[in-house]
């Protein structure tokens, strides 16, 4: 049998010419780097995301974070978080420890979970469609649970922790009969067990066509057919040496952590713990914690980047002398004005705030309104605050709001209103107007008072023989000689010209 020539850890990234990829670009909303994925289970380092929990992790009993819906419609942003017709899903790098919930996804057809905590393959069942499944650098230490994937074509196992006394499992495999490529590189069972191994599995699984990124020709498939019973039989006794490797492994690495707990070891850098799954759950919960600490940090300088973190300082709502400080943390539209009997104040409330969440006060010397929360909390916000500029009198005022507009009026009579009155008004003496003679030069004269010009009767005179002296044309068309209009001195009458009609 040739020595084993094929990828490393260290090359897993590297693909032939004909591997297809399938780019994957993330833009971290917090400015992180962006990544490339490709199909074999590579992909670039960038920065965790932990924008998926809500506050720190405290529960100690889990390796590491829930997998929920909340993360997979975020994640599905591509698809308008709609979970019914999801063909594709990136959760890697996580820090997952359990596989559940995904199995809402039935139309998925491309499932990356690589670089989480994931200790067992599960809750997969419901996904018939599911054409490449990414396990890569996780804990699994078998393979399980994937008979009813029919549709799987492509399994990225690298980097797990299977070993020789789980290998048998990847028979699990033989039901999924569109499976063509397998990855198991990196894994003890690879290192344990060089001579056999690739046979082993190509034996077992004729339906694949590449193992860890290199083809299975066709007498590479005879001879490993030829040798399985033998192969059988070693792996037979192979697999108690890794189960008593795991115990060894466990065994040591509490005798260290008790070491270190009563000081006689001092851990440092130097004296790593051996590669395990426990180890990359610590690892993992360690710098998960690191970097909740960066960003509580990094959101504290933001708020406050001139003086850092400040304690939150209480209010107040008088000075220490006792005088009411204005303040108008709800940032409401107000005005104030006063005549001589009342302070008028016009608040602009929003429209639709119910009345019954609004709470007024009036003070003689200020008035107080608070809405909403503020009143149940007993906290500033939503506070308005104004000293009034007179002492007023509190049970006398009236509150109104109006239902058009929401605007709240506090009518508050003033304890010492401005009393004023009109002064008296002489009254007017009426000017009598004296007859004036006829002006000169052709002017009308004054016009006299009413009654001037009359003339009292004489002695056996009566008012009879006036009108009877009028029935007898008495009256003559002469003007009076005092309305006669005077023409002047120069005035000169010429026979021929007619008279005026």
């Amino acid at each position: 049998m040739p020595p084993y020539d094929g990828p490393t850890i260290e090359d897993i990234t590297d693909l032939d010419d004909d591997e297809p990829r399938i780019e994957e670009l993330e833009d971290d909303e917090d400015g992180g780097a962006m990544t490339t994925s490709s199909g074999d289970g590579g992909s670039t380092y960038q920065p965790k995301d932990y924008r998926h929990l809500a506050k720190p992790l405290t529960d100690l009993t889990r390796d590491g974070v829930p997998l929920t819906e909340e993360l997979i419609r975020r994640k599905a942003e591509h698809n308008e978080g709609m979970l019914s017709t999801l063909e594709e899903i990136a959760l890697h790098q996580l820090d997952i420890d359990k596989i559940e919930v995904i199995g809402n996804c039935r139309c998925l057809k491309i499932l990356y979970l690589q670089g989480n905590l994931i200790r067992k393959i599960e809750n997969l069942h419901k996904l018939k469609q599911l054409d490449y499944l990414n396990l890569a650098l996780n804990n699994i230490t078998k393979i399980e649970n994937l008979e009813r994937c029919e549709a799987l074509k492509k399994l990225d196992m690298t980097v797990n922790f299977i070993d020789l006394d789980d290998l048998h499992t990847v028979g699990s495999l033989k039901s999924n009969t569109g499976l063509t490529e397998l990855f198991l590189t990196g894994n003890p069972c690879c290192a344990h067990w060089e001579s056999g191994y690739r046979d082993y599995v190509v034996a077992t699984l004729p339906q694949l066509e590449t193992l860890d990124g290199n083809a299975i020709t066709r007498a590479e498939r005879i001879k490993a057919l030829q040798r399985l019973p033998e192969l059988e039989r070693e792996l037979k006794l192979l697999a108690p040496m890794a189960a008593q490797r795991k115990v060894e492994l466990a065994e040591r690495r509490k005798e260290r952590r008790r070491k270190i707990e009563s000081g006689e070891l001092v851990e440092t850098t130097e004296t790593t713990d051996e590669w395990c799954p426990e180890v990359r759950v610590a690892d993992a919960r360690e710098l998960r914690e690191i970097e909740l600490e960066k960003t509580e940090s990094r959101k504290a300088a933001q708020r406050d980047s001139l003086f850092g973190a400040q304690p939150k300082r209480e209010r107040r709502f008088f000075k220490d002398d006792g005088t009411p400080i204005q303040m108008n943390t709800a940032k409401w539209p107000f005005s104030i004005e006063e005549d001589a009997l009342n302070v008028y104040v016009d608040i602009a409330l929003p429209k639709f705030l119910e009345s019954n969440m609004v709470d007024a006060d009036v003070q003689p010397n200020y008035v107080r309104v608070q809405a909403g929360q503020a009143i149940k909390e007993g906290r500033d916000k939503n506070t308005l605050q104004l000293v009034l500029p007179s002492e007023v009198l509190v049970d006398s005022s009236v509150a109104k709001r109006s239902s058009t507009t929401g605007h709240l009026l506090l009518t508050c009579p003033k304890m010492h209103p401005v009393v004023t009155s009109k002064a008296p008004q002489k009254k007017k003496v009426a000017q009598r107007i004296a007859a004036s003679a006829p002006a000169p030069g052709g002017m009308l004269p004054a016009p006299t008072a009413p009654g001037n010009n009359l003339k009292a009767m004489g002695p056996g005179e009566h008012v009879r023989s006036i009108i009877s002296s009028a029935k007898q044309g008495k009256s003559t068309s002469e003007p009076a000689p005092a309305l006669k209009p005077v023409l002047g001195p120069d005035f000169d009458d010429e026979e021929e010209v007619p008279p005026l009609l």
